[in-house]
């Protein structure tokens, strides 16, 4: 296998990616970890870590320990080898396994997941498995994911996922009747004129009603209403 390797954000963070038949994360992969807020004294799992992006950057930013949990085998060597790159062997515990298998211990004080929300069957797929495995909910979906939050969560832990904004209502009734209540919620748009393309969400595990819906983010536009999101990527996040 062929790999390219990229700075994200930090300097020091180098993430590792399959060079021609692979899943190469996207914006929501770098603004969900930032969405985190992650807390030094917390322990992580990644769901579905692939090459480490999540993971690394949580580590690098927040000092957070994370567990990075991987099912594919291709996309768990980008893993390991990104782990390397950044030295962060002391930060993150790697696992090779499909979380629905996974014994369900109270380990973590959070969860975040980039799942793939596309049902298959629906959109354009890719030329290979790796990819099409990332993208469409072909060996993981929402469900899989709130089901592991729940059984892997420590009292009042949380889970944090990116989703399609479009379908947000399939996801959010799934978290609610497995006791994992939306707290925080920030959309994403092109611009100011363009409806949502994504939201990030925290659910609490047995959390409250209570409901905050964040400023959004606009990735084009005037400076004043990019500046969020253009903070973001210069490294500019507050713990």
């Amino acid at each position: 296998m062929e790999y390219t390797f990229n700075s994200m954000i930090f300097n020091d963070v180098t993430i590792c990616q399959l060079k021609n038949n692979g899943f190469r994360f996207g914006c929501d992969s770098l603004v969900l970890a930032w969405f985190t807020h992650a807390r030094q004294k917390w322990h992580i799992a990644d769901a579905g870590s692939g090459s480490g992006v999540i993971a690394a950057l949580i580590a690098k930013a927040y000092k957070s320990k994370v567990t990075a949990i991987e099912m594919q085998n291709e996309m768990f060597e980008c893993l390991k080898q990104t782990v390397s790159l950044c030295n962060m062997h002391d930060k993150i515990t790697l696992v090779n396994q499909d979380i629905r298998q996974m014994k369900k211990e109270k380990l973590y004080d959070a969860v975040v997941c980039n799942p793939p929300y596309r049902h298959a069957g629906t959109g354009r797929t890719a030329e290979n498995e790796v990819a099409n495995k990332a993208r469409f909910t072909i060996t993981m979906n929402i469900e899989d994911v709130v089901k592991f939050a729940k059984g892997s969560l420590k009292h009042n832990g949380r889970l944090f996922f990116s989703y399609d904004a479009d379908m947000l209502i399939e996801a959010l009734y799934i978290c609610k009747i497995n006791n994992l209540q939306p707290k925080r919620m920030l959309y994403l748009h092109k611009d100011i004129s363009s409806k949502a393309k994504l939201v990030f969400v925290e659910c609490i595990l047995a959390g409250g009603e209570e409901l905050c819906i964040e400023p959004p983010l606009f990735q084009q536009g005037k400076e004043d209403e990019t500046k969020r999101y253009n903070d973001i990527f210069k490294g500019i996040w507050e713990s």
